[in-house]
């Protein structure tokens, strides 16, 4: 019997994907197949059966969304196992609600529990360093929501960090593991933009009726809230650090940037214009223009659908969910967590498809961003 029909073909597959690394070709040419294949079943059998255990720093409508997400995929790959929070009532109640055992009150708790493996960490902006910190020296692997760090100082300690200890870290920034990245990213490479010398990025939601928005000591701001999801994706499609940045924009009485207009300057000729606003709603659209035509992508923090022409046009469905979201395809987080399991498994300390290099410099340029626009006195 074939190890395919013991496993089910699809399992087979992905298992297979993820394996293939562990077992070199020289040892399927000197072992005999009898052996070979014995010693992959087991290696598969054994690769799947690892169980993700998930501790949940934060109780915002963010980390509903998250475990509602989560549910939706495999649960011998994924368990939340614990969970903290500073409101120890919005503790219970997450906990009751997706059936999570253990209730923290607090983040020391948490960073202590030997039977986490990773923490998703979704404080406000503000506490992300510090949190992210702690789980990091308490020898957890970490998932933080973007912005990773409030400044490129903050970003930068904690990948040093990351990388000393040897544990996986990952900035949340989950447009990047959608199905809709993947295909754009090989329609890309293949050249079928041709070129690509303009990124024009839109992105405005009416956001400052929410408290952290209006409090620059909270974190708040389009930059961080927005900007930085714009800026993803300049990198994700011109891969490389812009040689030039010009930015203008509104700050709040309370100095928290509520827009913002920037020009960007690539090397050969390439450019990119990006606007932000939390005042009004946008097109909340990217447009990449090459020498071979122009590909649109709505809501492109998050896309569901990849419109190459009027006859290629791509759509993928969400996961379902068992409650309600709070945010537009917040379902889409289930790709995030994935993408967690998938390199942890493998031994991988980040992601290849959002490394913690490209962290570092969306921090640099968030800091260029903000100090021009006057929230912060100098850029790094």
């Amino acid at each position: 019997m074939s190890i395919e029909t013991v496993l089910g073909y699809d399992s087979y597959v992905t298992a297979k994907l993820h394996i293939e690394f562990h077992i070199t070709a020289q040892l399927s040419r000197t072992l005999p197949y009898c052996i070979f294949s014995l010693l992959y079943a087991k290696t598969i059998i054994t690769y799947m059966g690892k169980q993700l255990k998930w501790g949940i720093a934060g109780v915002g409508m963010i980390t509903h969304d998250f475990l509602t997400a989560m549910a939706s995929l495999p649960a011998e790959q994924h368990k939340v196992v614990a969970i903290a929070g500073k409101d120890l009532d919005r503790v219970h109640r997450l906990a009751t609600l997706h059936n999570i055992d253990t209730a923290y009150e607090g983040y020391e708790a948490i960073a202590a529990d030997t039977d986490v493996d990773i923490v998703f960490v979704s404080v406000l902006n503000l506490q992300h360093f510090d949190v992210a910190k702690i789980m990091l020296e308490n020898g957890k692997h970490v998932l933080c929501e973007k912005p990773m760090g409030m400044s490129y100082k903050q970003t930068k300690s904690l990948v040093d960090l990351a990388r000393e200890k040897k544990l996986f870290l990952l900035e949340g920034m989950w447009s990047r593991f959608f199905p809709a990245y993947d295909a754009l990213d090989k329609h890309i490479a293949s050249g079928g933009l041709g070129d690509i010398y303009h990124v024009n990025i839109q992105f405005g939601v009416e956001i400052n009726d929410i408290e952290r928005n209006l409090m620059k000591d909270l974190g708040g701001g389009v930059v961080l809230d927005l900007g930085i999801y714009m800026l993803q994706l300049l990198q994700f499609v011109y891969k490389e650090p812009p040689a030039d940045i010009m930015c203008t924009g509104h700050l709040s009485k309370t100095g928290v940037d509520e827009s913002i207009s920037c020009a960007i300057k690539y090397k050969d000729g390439k450019t990119a214009t990006i606007a932000a606003h939390t005042r009004a709603t946008m097109a909340n659209r990217a447009e990449l223009t090459g020498t071979k035509g122009t590909l649109l992508l709505d809501y492109f923090w998050c896309p569901t659908v990849l419109h190459i022409s009027a006859a290629n046009i791509t759509e993928w469905t969400l996961p379902k969910g068992k409650y309600k979201f709070h945010f537009h395809n917040s379902a889409g987080l289930s790709y995030e967590i994935q993408e967690c399991w998938d390199c942890i498994s493998q031994g991988l300390l980040e992601s290849p498809k959002m490394n913690l290099d490209e962290s570092i410099l969306l921090s640099k340029l968030s800091d260029t961003m903000r100090t021009q626009l006057g929230v912060l006195d100098n850029a790094l």
